[in-house]
């Protein structure tokens, strides 16, 4: 009987603790943040993307080139938190004076990148922007020294008119000019422009329409005349 006995106990605590203590321990569990935050990023699942860009235009290349100096950006941008579904949403605040400045170049020679590198549990993306300057003298020259020791924030406008950010004032690309004489007339000369960095945790991002526009930029020679004319 003794024997029975203590069975029966076994089996009436194994009950009482399926019965009660084990819903109670799993409720508080989901009732952690943490652990809410946990359940919430596993369910980022993969969504349909029709990547075929069947029947639609997709050009390579780029239009303009934008770019001014890390330190004349207030603040940290961009950053995680200003990228909304997708898009830069945040306008950059530069101090006061400062604006983009727009850097011509010879057709077909500026692009910007981005990889993904690391181990699995340790991977981030890398920025880079490369362009060219064509010629030599002392007002590129003056540019060029512009670029020492001093980190950029670049924003290119792509042939379908979408304008993607590479780099940010906290994490900037740092460019290295390879200049050239050439070695005969038909030679190129001029300087190629090489920037990079990592440790991102965003692509090449686009800006949305608004911040495009809100942006502010050196005026150009050609608008500078037309508004003498117009004076």
């Amino acid at each position: 009987m003794k024997r029975n006995e203590i069975f029966n106990f076994l089996l009436a605590a194994l009950a009482f603790a399926v019965a009660v203590v084990l819903p109670s321990e799993v409720f508080s569990a989901l009732s952690d943040p943490s652990a809410v935050v946990m359940i919430g990023m596993a369910t980022v699942s993969f969504a349909n993307l029709d990547g075929s860009s069947f029947q639609k235009p997709n050009p390579g290349g780029t239009r303009t080139l934008l770019i001014a100096l890390s330190k004349d950006i207030k603040g940290v941008w961009p950053k995680l938190a200003d990228i909304q579904e997708g898009e830069v949403a945040t306008i950059p605040e530069l101090k006061t004076g400062k604006q983009w400045a727009e850097y011509e170049f010879p057709d077909g020679t500026f692009d910007l990148n981005d990889d993904a590198s690391g181990d699995p549990g340790f991977q981030s993306f890398k920025h880079s922007a490369e362009f060219m300057i064509a010629g030599m003298g002392k007002t590129i020259q003056t540019e060029i020294m512009k670029h020492l020791n001093a980190g950029s924030v670049v924003i290119g406008e792509l042939n379908d008119g979408q304008f993607f950010v590479a780099g940010s004032s906290d994490n900037a690309l740092y460019f290295k000019p390879s200049g050239k004489s050439g070695k005969k007339g038909n030679d190129k000369r001029g300087y190629t422009m090489k920037g990079e960095q990592d440790g991102f945790m965003w692509p090449l991002t686009p800006l949305k329409a608004n911040v495009v526009a809100a942006l502010s930029l050196i005026p150009s020679e050609d608008a500078e005349d037309e508004e003498e004319a117009g004076a």
